[in-house]
């Protein structure tokens, strides 16, 4: 199995409830998010399922990557939460029958689950927008890659950019 864990893009320093859970992405944290996924879908990433914190930042993340990626609309999680990580929704993770999923939410949670996976500390610096994939061999996970959003947005850049022409 593999997993997918999405930090939400740039959200809102505050929102109009001044309540931390309503906070949404920025119109720039759109952007961003939106290149990120433009990066994996050229990366040719596509979850079988994406579960999402649902709060408005990362649920607008998901959103905006089940979009790019054509896939179905991300499910929101209440363990996906900020502060509600538990070893109990990892194992329910496992136990879902993909083979292949995706996980959006916030710090430290993430941190927690890789470490929960692949066996590393909670230090794991996960940007807003930084996308983390861990292979699970067995009952052990490990980290095949980390990208950071400047990372993921260089890529999508790239494959826009017309070829340079070789002078013979």
């Amino acid at each position: 199995m593999i997993f997918y864990f999405v930090r939400h893009g740039i959200a809102e320093d505050w929102a109009e409830s001044g309540l931390d859970q309503d906070r949404r992405l920025t119109e720039r944290g759109r952007k961003r998010i939106r290149q990120c996924a433009q990066a994996l879908r050229l990366l040719e990433i596509k979850p079988d399922l994406i579960l999402s914190s649902p709060l408005p930042r990362a649920a607008e993340t998901a959103s905006i990557i089940a979009e790019a990626l054509s896939t179905d609309p991300p499910v929101h999680k209440a363990q996906l939460q900020p502060d509600a990580a538990n070893s109990d929704f990892m194992a329910e993770c496992l136990n879902a029958g993909c083979s292949s999923l995706m996980i959006v939410g916030h710090q430290p949670n993430l941190s927690e689950y890789v470490a929960q996976l692949a066996g590393y500390g909670t230090n794991l610096i996960f940007k807003k927008g930084t996308v983390c994939r861990v292979e699970m061999q067995g009952e052990h996970g490990q980290i095949s890659w980390l990208l950071a959003p400047k990372v993921l947005i260089a890529l999508a850049d790239a494959r826009q950019a017309k070829p340079i022409k070789q002078k013979h």
